[in-house]
């Protein structure tokens, strides 16, 4: 005969084996099949030392760029993207203070697109 406490930790098993399942069939409906997913979709992959990068679009999203000779279109408006919104603790800030931050970020991107430059002069 199994004791009480024995059931109580089946049960639990039993109930995390459950939720960990449920999960699994949750990641998999949000998650297409990697044919579907590569269908129709482009990417860029990059990164750095401690960062890596994943920039995806779709073929309308393509053929409606400018194309100024970059890998990824409408880098603008991408950059634009990923720079609006990341300033930490951004409700706290006036426009003024948040905004003020993305363009030191563009200028510390200006400084170093002229260093690399350099570099090849």
């Amino acid at each position: 005969m199994v004791t009480r406490c024995a059931q109580d930790v089946a049960d639990q098993w039993m109930n995390e084996q459950m939720f960990e399942e449920d999960v699994r069939a949750v990641m998999a409906m949000l998650r297409p099949h990697r044919q579907e997913r590569i269908q129709g979709w482009s990417e860029y992959r990059t990164g750095g030392k401690h960062f890596r990068a994943t920039i995806s679009w779709d073929e309308h999203f393509e053929m409606s760029s400018e194309d100024i000779g970059l890998s990824v279109p409408c880098i603008t408006e991408v950059l634009e993207t990923i720079l609006v919104g990341s300033a930490r603790k951004q409700d706290d800030l006036t426009a003024a203070e948040e905004f003020e931050i993305y363009r030191q970020v563009l200028r510390e991107l200006y400084r170093r697109l002229d260093s690399l430059q350099a570099c090849y002069e």
